[in-house]
């Protein structure tokens, strides 16, 4: 019995260490990923939000910033201070897409 109860409470501990990694950062870096990549300005900002800043510097590849939005799960889930969006235009439609994601 001690067995099943040692194993719920290290189910539990697990389970709130995730969830609070969830909270603080928002999305982990694959799913932050998934989101933005190919995906175009509206369903980005459907998803994740708008950004903090916004720098148009490059017309090409604008860069979108967000601030404490995502976390990285292989560094014991450590924030990421800044994640940037840099988008590209899509040649076929005009449109801007998400290109890369840097985690800095």
């Amino acid at each position: 019995m001690s067995g099943t109860f040692f194993r719920r409470s290290l189910a539990i501990a697990a389970l709130m260490v995730v969830v609070a990694a969830c909270s603080s950062g928002g999305y982990q870096r694959g799913i932050f990923q998934g989101y933005v990549v190919d995906a175009t300005e509206e369903e980005i900002v459907s998803k994740i939000g708008k950004p903090v800043r916004v720098d148009a510097a490059d017309p090409a590849a604008p860069r979108w910033y967000y601030t404490k939005k995502t976390f990285d799960p292989d560094n014991m889930n450590k924030v990421d201070e800044q994640t940037v969006v840099v988008l590209k235009k899509d040649p076929k439609t005009g449109q801007l897409r998400g290109a890369e994601v840097l985690f800095l």
